[in-house]
């Protein structure tokens, strides 16, 4: 029998959006897993991550899913900071991951920011092949030096990884403040509260013509389970192949909340790069992994979950 110590999975960033929602998926299922949260020390400084891996049970799997984040034109002001914690973060999980958990494979993720703007799908071949947006050059780069290090750390010490790039995600626990919501929820955070607020109109910002993808949290940590067995040491794009509007988002969520309104775009709102879709197919073909949640059922299970019977 397993002591009380013992863990299937440690997830480091476990209070974060993916971290909550990784942690709630994999219990659910009878893994037992240790978890590193914000509370538990401060990432990006290496005593703290020292004595939290020296204490942390070993594990078949480390998922690190944690990073400091901003969004929309906050970014523009935070490049040098977002770099450098970030870095120190992913630095410092690399060097803890060879130290004190050798057996275990690290699964990473990453972002389509990391890649250059292109505007036809990006293949992992166009990893670092060109410069990033603006808008997200500082954490993009910290994502390559996360993805590019556990590639050197593998390949040096004999261990294994995973590096997924996801799609831009949605789904609970989300954060709800201007500069930390992921996009997709703030657009139906804002979409709710204009709708309770009697408008008739939804706000969405940006270019409705700006074209992403977008998965529902549940699906993308059952995307990243079966990457996960089915590819190691390498970067990895992990997505559905289904681009899709800002606009045509926008859509689905009116549908969802069952709203009759007209969708404006407010000026001199951020706008981000206009076109930015994986090609996954690598991946798709060989897990068959197709996700559950369309738009709308996505976005009526969050309202659901979220926002259902509360004032």
């Amino acid at each position: 029998m397993r002591s009380p110590n013992e863990a299937d999975d440690l997830i480091v960033g476990a209070n974060g959006f993916l971290g909550r929602n990784l942690e709630d998926y994999l219990t659910a299922r009878g893994r037992r897993v240790a978890r590193i949260g914000r509370a538990d020390g401060d990432l990006s400084n290496w005593p703290d991550v020292e004595r939290l891996f020296r204490a942390a049970p070993q594990v078949a799997r480390i998922f690190h899913v944690a990073t400091r984040q901003r969004t929309g034109a906050s970014q523009y002001g935070l490049q040098g900071e977002l770099l450098a914690i970030n870095a120190r973060i992913h630095l410092n999980v690399l060097e803890a991951w060879r130290l004190f958990q050798p057996q275990a494979k690290l699964v990473s993720t990453g972002s389509s920011c990391a890649y250059p703007e292109k505007d036809s799908p990006l293949t992992e071949a166009d990893y670092q092949t060109g410069p990033l947006h603006p808008s997200v050059k500082g954490y993009g780069l910290a994502k390559q030096v996360l993805a590019i290090g556990a590639g050197s750390y593998a390949e040096q010490y004999g261990l294994r990884h995973l590096h997924c790039i996801l799609a831009t995600l949605y789904g609970p626990h989300d954060h709800h403040e201007a500069d930390r919501s992921h996009f997709l929820g703030a657009m139906l955070h804002r979409a709710v509260e204009e709708k309770r607020s009697g408008k008739t109109e939804f706000s969405v910002w940006g270019y409705p013509g700006a074209v992403r993808e977008a998965l529902y949290v549940e699906d993308q940590i059952e995307a990243m389970l079966a990457a996960d067995a089915a590819f190691e040491n390498e970067i990895l794009n992990c997505a559905a192949n289904a681009p899709v509007t800002v606009g045509e988002t926008a859509a689905a969520i009116l549908k969802a909340l069952d709203w009759k309104a007209e969708i404006v775009s407010p000026p001199a709102s951020f706008t981000g790069a206009s076109y930015k879709v994986l090609d996954s197919s690598r991946f798709l073909e060989r897990t068959g992994w197709r996700p559950r949640y369309g738009l709308v059922e996505g976005f009526a299970r969050l309202y659901r979950l979220e926002y259902e019977n509360r004032s």
